[in-house]
Formats: structure tokens, sequence, C-alpha cells
């Protein structure tokens, strides 16, 4: 009783520092056992930055406050209450929510106010001023064939369309896809792929829209923002089609951190059967290592998630963004395939398609005079980024490009031990912990491209493609050179190519149903580190607003359950009796983080709904899990029992998306990183290496 009192009393010390209302203090409160946010001694980074933002913008209100005399005197100053109605006119009425696959309408802000102008109620003011300021400015001025033209004062256009553009249906759709997404370029309609304005549009020739990124590829590698786009998410297979007629091999992607929802559905009707496969698990380096042979368990348990009706040749687990396994892939396609056909990435969205696109291409897999050429692929948390097909020539593997690979490898593995066996070295004179550095990271080098001498210019002017305006040799004619990727050139007519192609939306994904803010919330960025709680008969664990877990029944007096997720998504436990009140208290809170948003968009979102049947597990030992319990886009959850007990638990997720019971688990041996026990509470400690 006393535990309990002063646990209540904590919890409410902490709910003062967020300002909660005296409503959520006193009905739920009572009834929460634990919460993340509430109990950790530094709260969320996320909530953290957005409370900063709040009170930069609190002082700026105040500073905006206290006028100077001086301004009396400037021309065109009516006095504080001109100043009053401008800031009245920037406060948000309500924050517009940009789902992956909705139409969002333009919210721009105008920054040239007239002085004579008095009604400022037909402008449209954005909810963030100085963000849409910025991209106001800046918007696609990083392009030299884009000339700042003064448009408004030559054909009376309003000042905000002369920096965004203007859209023209009359010319027609351009032959050049672009260089991030792959939808052809045009400037037909803003809403539609590929789209470039008018003014921008309309002066680059087919040579210099190669070298060109359409204007939401700009946006997402420019300010980190996506624009919704009018594409059904249902049309993106139908690109694949083509490939039942084709000699291919189909390199399949699977996100490790959110299988088997990550594995594509109905893979066979895209691709026909017997199509030759290398399944792919991606993202290693976000799952923490539980023993030493923990990623050979890993490809493991992947095998056994896979249907077994797809022609599997081999199974390997990578990560793209750190290199770590990528040479032993390049050498398994190049032993595997050769150049017999082409290649396609295939997977569903966010499992890291055009991250592995970007990372083939600046290696021994594409041909030497095709890495500086070829775009990189447009990468963002966002799903749907890539709209098209986009490729580049794969490096035909002679018995020589292969012995001087492998030279190269065996000298840079001789390197590395080297390397190792210093850093050990360090580690003891300085007694650093062997978990300081992060170990998944592989090193991918180039073995025949090499930069060009100023003597070779003369000599390569007719096939170097970055030789400008050189002069032939006994001749008048000048030759141009060729910006961008150009297939029909000789040296890549014949190639064959490796494709990246468009995701789709697993039934059993959440993913959709996300805003762009809470996708940045759920998504892991890094590694994700395991969080045990020890739950008794009849309690609940909420992960986010995403997930749920019951423990209905166990003989022991507790069992402990150990979550994998982003770590910006709070735990929070409570009574199973209570769990429906608390979620529905706490949803659009920070204490739940996702769902957020206004009443509009949480009217939307589904709720959770329970897995069919409860599951029934039996432990192993208090050392090893027994099962995953996976929760669709959320991460997963691992359960482990004591010794022959039989527990029962059930899952929820929303519309009961992505529920699955993975056995053997991912990381069995996870368990055994939690430190001691928190007081008055069911979690633990992170244990200290």
């Amino acid at each position: 009783m006393f535990a309990s009192r002063l646990l209540r009393s904590h919890l409410k010390r902490r709910c003062r520092g967020y300002g909660q209302s005296p409503a959520l203090k006193n009905d739920v409160l009572d009834r929460i056992v634990y919460n993340s946010v509430l109990q950790s001694k530094k709260p969320v980074k996320h909530w953290y930055n957005v409370r900063e933002r709040l009170k930069k913008q609190r002082l700026e209100e105040i500073k905006c406050d206290v006028e100077p005399v001086s301004l009396q005197y400037l021309d065109g100053y009516t006095g504080a209450d001109e100043t009053a109605e401008h800031r009245a006119a920037k406060v948000p009425m309500d924050r517009p929510h940009n789902f992956p696959y909705s139409i969002v309408s333009k919210i721009v802000g105008d920054k040239h106010v007239s002085k004579q102008t008095e009604d400022t109620e037909d402008n449209e003011i954005s909810y963030d001023y100085e963000l849409n300021e910025l991209m106001t400015k800046n918007w696609m001025s990083d392009y030299e064939c884009y000339e700042e033209r003064n448009l408004e004062e030559e054909n009376s256009i309003p000042s905000w369309t002369s920096e965004y553009g203007t859209p023209d249906p009359s010319i027609l759709v351009s032959n050049v896809p672009c260089g991030g997404c792959g939808a052809l370029l045009h400037c037909q309609n803003s809403s539609i792929p590929g789209y470039l304005p008018s003014e921008l549009f309309c002066h680059c020739g087919p040579e210099d829209l190669r070298t060109m990124v359409c204007q939401r590829c700009h946006f997402i590698q420019k300010y980190n923002t996506a624009l919704a786009v009018q594409v059904d998410p249902v049309e993106y297979p139908k690109l694949l089609y083509p490939i039942k007629k084709k000699r291919a091999l189909i390199i399949l992607m699977v996100d490790l951190t959110d299988f088997p929802c990550s594995i594509w559905p109905n893979l066979m009707e895209c691709i026909g059967i017997n199509k030759p496969v290398v399944v792919v698990g991606n993202k290693l380096d976000l799952l923490p290592g539980d023993f030493p042979g923990w990623v050979e368990h890993a490809k493991k348990s992947l095998v056994q998630s896979i249907p077994k009706d797809i022609n599997i040749k081999h199974v390997t687990v990578v990560s793209a963004k750190t290199g770590f396994g990528i040479e032993e892939l390049i050498n398994k396609l190049h032993s595997l395939w050769q150049t017999k056909g082409d290649v396609y990435l295939i997977g569903c969205t966010n499992v890291g398609k055009s991250t592995m696109f970007n990372t083939l291409l600046q290696s021994d897999y594409c041909k030497v005079k095709a890495v500086d050429l070829v775009q990189r692929a447009t990468t963002s948390p966002w799903p749907g980024t890539t709209l098209n097909l986009l490729k580049f020539p794969i490096m035909r593997p002679s018995n020589w490009r292969l012995y001087m690979r492998t030279q190269r490898l065996q000298y840079e593995r001789k390197e590395r031990i080297l390397e190792q066996q210093l850093d050990a070295d360090q580690r003891r004179s300085l007694k650093l912990k062997i978990n300081d550095l992060p170990s998944i990271i592989g090193q991918i080098g180039l073995t025949f491209h090499k930069q060009s001498s100023v003597g070779d210019i003369v000599k390569q002017n007719e096939t170097d493609p970055f030789t400008t305006n050189a002069v032939k040799v006994n001749t008048n004619r000048v030759t141009s050179s060729t910006l961008g990727f150009d297939e029909n050139e000789p040296q890549f007519k014949n190639s064959k190519f490796m494709y990246d192609t468009p995701g789709v939306v697993h039934p059993d994904q959440s993913i959709n149903l996300l805003t762009t803010e809470e996708l940045m919330m759920t998504l892991p960025t890094t590694v994700m580190k395991p969080r045990t709680f020890s739950l008794r008969p009849l309690q609940s664990l909420f992960v986010g607003g995403l997930g749920r877990i019951d423990c209905l029944k166990t003989g022991a007096k507790f069992v402990r359950f150990t979550v994998f997720s982003a770590h910006t998504l709070p735990i929070t436990v409570c009574n199973t009796e209570d769990a429906d009140e608390v979620y529905e208290k706490l949803l659009g809170t920070h204490l739940l983080a996702v769902p957020c948003g206004s009443i509009e968009r949480l009217s939307k979102w589904p709720g959770l709904s329970s897995y069919k049947n409860p599951i029934q597990l039996t432990g192993i030992n208090e050392k090893t899990s027994c099962a995953d319990i996976v929760l669709s886009s959320a991460g997963w959850v691992a359960v482990t029992p004591y010794e022959n007990d039989v527990c029962y638990v059930q899952a929820w997720t929303p519309e009961s998306r992505g529920i699955y019971i993975r056995t053997p688990p991912l990381l069995r041996y996870a368990i055994n990183h939690r430190g001691p026990r928190i007081k008055f509470t069911p979690t633990y400690h992170a244990k200290k290496e």
C-alpha cells in the first residue's frame, strides 16, 4: 500500500511538469502502473524538442510585444495595431497532416505584404511560417538553369507563384525519368508524380532534365518534407507484371525489424513461377546482438518466415546503410547470376530498397562508366518514395575483373584484421568497454573506378561523358558532353540492368494508417535497445498506441516481456480491466505518442482490435525467450516465462493487423541484457556492459 501511494505521488509530480489537465491526473494516473515517459529521468527527445520549440515561440511572441519608439517614425508604420493583426494572422488554426497516400492542399506563406493592403483574410498563412519562408526563398535555387525573375511585375502573377512555379497542361510530358523516384518529368499537374514548374521545365532540354529531380524529390532531399501525390498504391505492383515474360533475378528485400509483415504478399503472382529469388534481410544494424552467433541465427529465423512456394537461391542478412554484408552479396550475385538477365529489387514499403540501390550503385556491381552518371535514388521514411523503375547497368563479371576484385578484398581484409588488433590493444590499455562502438559496419570499395588524368582528356573525349566542349583531334567539330545517364549510348545499349521498383503496403502493415509525424516516431533509426517488464496476471502492456499485450494467465507470479521498438514509443503498463479506459483517455497525448494530432485526426484512428484467439506459450527457462509476438509496424515483444510454465497472452493492433507468433525468437537471449529491477515498478534497468 505504501509503495502504491509512493508511486502515485511520483507520477503526479512528473505529470505536473508536462502540463496535464486535472481530469487526466485524477482519472488516469490512479490506473497507470507504469509509463516510461512519466517515470524516466530524462523525457523522450522528441517531446523535449517539442517543448523547446514552444518555449522559443513564446519568447518570440514576448519580444514582439515590446516595440521600440523609433519604429513610429518609419514610413508606412501604423502603430502597434498593425503588428498585432500581423501576428494574429500567423496563428495556426489547425495543423495539416500529410498521409503517405492522401492529397494535401497547398499552404503557402505570402512574404510580400503590400503597404496599402488592409484585408489579410484571403492570404493563406502556413502553420510554420519560418519553414515556408525558407522553402519559398530557396525553391530550386540550386539549379543553374533556373532564373530568378520578378514575374509579378511582368505578368501580374502573385509573388508566391513566381517562386513555386505554375503548371502548364498544354506542354507534353517528357521521356526523361526523375533521377530520384523514376517518374517521367512534366509540368502539367503539381499533384502528379514527376512534376516540375513550367518556368523550369520549359528552359531545359532532354540532356538537362537527366540531371534533375522532380519537385517532390527536391522537397524530400532539401527540406525533409514529403508532398502527397495522386497515385493509387494498387497501381504500383502493375509495373512489375512485365517481369513474368523476362528472364530476371529477383532480390526480395525484407525488413528485419518487421517480418514477416514486410514480406511481399502474393509475390509469385507478380513475377511468375520458377523465378530465381535472393532473399536479403535488411536493417541488421538496428538489431542488438544477444550472443556471438546472433547474425547466423537471424538468418535462420528469416528463412523460416519465407513462404515455401518461392524459388529461393540464397538468403543473407545485410545493412544497406552501413555496408555490412554488401561485398559478400555482390560476390554471390556475380557467381549465381552473372549477366544472364536483368535484376529487380522488390519489397514492401520502407524495407530499404532505394538505400540498397544507392549502395550497389557505388560498388563493383555497377559499370564503371555509369557510377557517376546515374543519379541516386531518393530515400526517406515516407512510404511510396519510389514511384517508377530506376536502373543502372550491371558490370559483366569477367574472369580478370573477378580476379582483380578478389585481390582487393583480400588486401582490405588484411588491413581490417590489423585495425581490429590495434583497436583491441587500445581498448585494453585505455580500459574501454567493448560496446562503445558499433560493430555492424562494412566497407564497400571500387576496384576499377579511377579518376581520369589531364593528359588522357584528348584521348578519351569520344567516350568520357565529363569532357565538356573538348575538340577532337584533326577535326573542327565540337563535341558536347552528355549530361546524366543515357541508356542508348553504345557502352550501355546491350547491358543488363539493376532495377529499383516501387514498394507496396502489406495488408499486415499499419504504415498507411500513420501521418508523417507519427511515422517519424514509429520507425526506428538507431539500435533498438531491449526494454524488459514483469507483468502479473491480468496486466496489460501498451507499445505507444500501436500495440497491446495482455498477460491473461500464468502458473508463476509474473512473466517477463522484452519490448523491441523505437525508443520514441512509450511503454505503458496498467491492469487489464482498466486498459480500455486508459487507452481512450491517453489517446492523442504524449504518454502514448502515436497516434497524435487534432481531434479530427484522432476520430479517423481505428483503435486496437484483439487477435482471434489467446496465445498459449510454454517457457524454456528464465534466460531464454520462448517466442516473439510481432506487432504490425511497431516492433515485437519477446515472452520469457519460467521453465515449463504455461502462460496465456492476448495481442492487440490496429484492425488486428500483422500479429504473428515467431518461434524461435529472433533475439532469444536478449532477456539477459536487463539490469536490476527498478523499485516499485515492473521495469528493469538496462544492463551495464
